[in-house]
């Protein structure tokens, strides 16, 4: 695709964005009906050593099939439930959680390339407490010590060194989000909520002590999950999965990278894109913007999309994508 005609298609593209942004780029009059603590350790998360981020016995640490693209960083997903808790499912999208509900997901680097063994840099973790029927989002960066997090408002930058999937030794400054950024990814409609735990997504095979189970019948098991059926309940494709097809694999992806603001509800909404992964084709928009998507993914700086959660291209998600319109070009 030419570069000049990418760069015309971000142009264009951009202004229905920003129609729903204020002058700071986000629309984030949603007020938090609680008061964060001032340090994540006072959540009582982990027990031991902080750093080694070994949740409580009570605690779940959470997988999923297909995790959001953040500078190839990693990231451990736990859930906390109120004492006689449970989630109850409602089909395959996100479940109910109980009010008192928290979920911790912490971002790190890990250098196995130079220094095997060397330990992870951690460099946030974000929060979303339920409380009232309503979540709160909150962002903990992690001080040099590792032996703590404070919480932030404003957001902020940390210069990190990492090496992605090729093993290539990359920089960048990596930002932690703010608030407003919270509320951006994580609104629908007038209420914010996660966007990962989706019960498709956390239906994949975990270990647990030497046995190897369905996580979702894992839950259950525990009194951590209401589910009548599981058979009833999708598969969301792993997107790095090469033996599953393009189709299934590049869809997963723009779930859940796209998603949560291209969907009815979502700040992107207006774009006339809904980017679910259980929305059927033809009603996602995908197939009369294909050029658009492929101008967005392919821009760096301020046009490229998502506009919150990366500074760095993720090259293997991007020629996914190219790969997904190509094949749908072809099918024309």
């Amino acid at each position: 695709m030419n570069k000049a005609y990418i760069v015309l298609l971000g142009i264009i593209f951009i202004p229905a964005l920003l129609i729903v942004l204020n002058d700071n780029g986000i629309n984030s009059n949603i007020e938090d009906n609680i008061e964060f603590k001032k340090k994540l350790s006072q959540y009582g998360l982990f027990q031991g050593k902080l750093s080694d981020l070994t949740p409580i016995a009570e605690a779940e640490q959470l997988e999923v099939s297909s995790a959001l693209f953040t500078d190839y960083a990693e990231k451990q997903r736990i859930l906390l439930l109120p004492q006689g808790g449970k989630m109850v499912a409602l089909g395959s999208g996100l479940p109910d959680f109980p009010d008192g509900t928290i979920m911790a997901k912490t971002f790190f680097y890990v250098d196995t390339v130079r220094k095997p063994g060397a330990g992870k840099r951690i460099i946030e973790t974000r929060l979303l407490i339920k409380h009232k029927s309503q979540w709160n989002a909150a962002t903990y960066r992690w001080n040099e010590r590792q032996d703590d997090a404070f919480l932030l408002t404003r957001g902020d930058t940390v210069a990190v060194t990492f090496w992605d999937e090729k093993r290539r030794n990359r920089k960048t400054a990596y930002k932690i989000p703010s608030r407003a950024d919270c509320i951006a990814c994580h609104r629908q409609g007038s209420g914010l909520f996660p966007i990962g735990p989706k019960l498709r997504n956390l239906n994949v095979q975990i270990d647990r002590g030497d046995k190897r189970v369905n996580q979702l019948d894992y839950l259950r098991q525990r009194g951590k999950l209401e589910l009548k059926s599981l058979a009833a309940i999708d598969k969301m494709t792993d997107y790095k999965a090469l033996s599953t097809p393009l189709d299934q694999r590049a869809r997963a992806y723009l779930d859940i990278n796209c998603a949560h603001c291209h969907s009815p509800g979502g700040i992107g909404g207006i774009t006339q894109l809904d980017l679910r992964y259980e929305t059927p084709v033809n009603e996602t928009g995908i197939l009369f913007k294909q050029a658009k998507i492929a101008g967005r993914i392919t821009i760096s700086g301020e046009l490229h999309m998502p506009k919150i959660g990366t500074t760095v291209p993720h090259d293997e998600g991007i020629r996914l994508i190219l790969d997904y319109i190509e094949q749908l070009d072809k099918k024309k």
